[in-house]
């Protein structure tokens, strides 16, 4: 995979605070140079990159000494995401923290851009960005870079939780850039497979006022192995998410309005990825369970088409 060149749009940060970018990885040792080349090429200096590798048995280690030391390698028995982005929090030492998954890689003023906002507005607890998708020809599709953001203007709120957990954004983990201080208050949770960052950063959003920039800082890459999901975690995961997240005492209930709704979109995403794995059925059942929840949600194209498509 050849990264593509992203030219900047702003100068470096003067005071040069150090950035820890947090990379979890499993058996990606063919994306994981794109990503780690991408930190190396910053216009931002001063980083610590850390890699948890969460038990690969391919190349990884071999991938991560090319770079030498360069690179704080961690190694540990396979225990997911959550608990590889755990560990890695433990490590960091950075003022600001940065999670990026393997297969993705930052563009040259990522953290430039976003940490040039966090220095001049010490109100601001986390900067999020928009996103460039990348798709691999062996993911099918139209492969390519693209580009097309549901919001086109920089936001700051409050309540930044509110435009994640009704989709009214697309988020990517990779494009929060967090003080360091408000990134440690939390984990990410270990007991779901699905949705765990979604569960993470709605306690980041909740606590922290956030600006959302319009211009793009990362591109996250499609391919075969990032759409194959283990569809029986998926069916025994079932709502977990909705609980994991409504459910914690950090909220004390303050989110309940936007419950319903979540359910709704949560069985709607869940009638995708049995969509998606040929369970036509299922995707049907999970589909009528998601209108129930909020009829207005059959407005959603995508899911709809998806839905009328599986009688075919």
């Amino acid at each position: 995979m050849n990264k593509v060149r992203l030219k900047g749009f702003t100068r470096p940060v003067p005071d040069s605070p150090l950035v820890s970018i947090i990379i979890p990885t499993y058996n990606y040792a063919c994306y994981l140079p794109t990503a780690l080349q991408s930190c190396f090429t910053q216009t931002h200096k001063n980083i610590e990159v850390i890699v948890v590798d969460d038990g690969s048995t391919d190349d990884t280690r071999r991938r991560v000494v090319e770079f030498k030391d360069r690179v704080h390698y961690h190694y540990q028995p396979n225990r997911g995401v959550s608990a590889a982005r755990n560990k890695g929090l433990d490590l960091a030492s950075g003022e600001y923290i940065n999670f990026l998954d393997a297969d993705d890689y930052l563009t040259e003023d990522s953290i430039a851009a976003r940490l040039k906002i966090l220095v001049q507005h010490e109100d601001i607890g986390v900067v999020v960005s928009n996103s460039y998708r990348q798709r691999e020809p062996e993911a099918g599709g139209t492969p390519g870079l693209t580009f097309k953001p549901k919001v086109r203007r920089d936001i700051i709120s409050d309540r930044f939780y509110e435009h994640l957990l009704l989709q009214e954004i697309s988020f990517a983990t990779c494009t929060a850039l967090l003080r360091g201080t408000l990134a440690r208050r939390f984990r990410f949770p270990t007991d779901i497979t699905n949705g765990e960052d979604i569960a993470y950063f709605s306690k980041i959003f909740f606590c922290a006022r956030v600006y959302y920039l319009a211009n793009p800082t990362a591109v996250v890459v499609k391919h075969p192995d990032s759409l194959r999901q283990d569809i029986k975690k998926i069916r025994d995961q079932d709502l977990a998410l909705v609980h994991t997240i409504f459910d914690d005492p950090l909220y004390g209930g303050k989110l309940d309005y936007l419950r319903k709704t979540f359910t709704s979109l949560s069985y709607l995403s869940l009638a995708g990825s049995f969509y998606r794995a040929a369970d036509k059925k299922l995707a049907r059942k999970y589909y009528r369970a998601g209108i129930k929840h909020k009829p207005r949600n059959i407005l959603r194209v995508n899911a709809l088409s998806k839905f009328l498509r599986s009688y075919l």
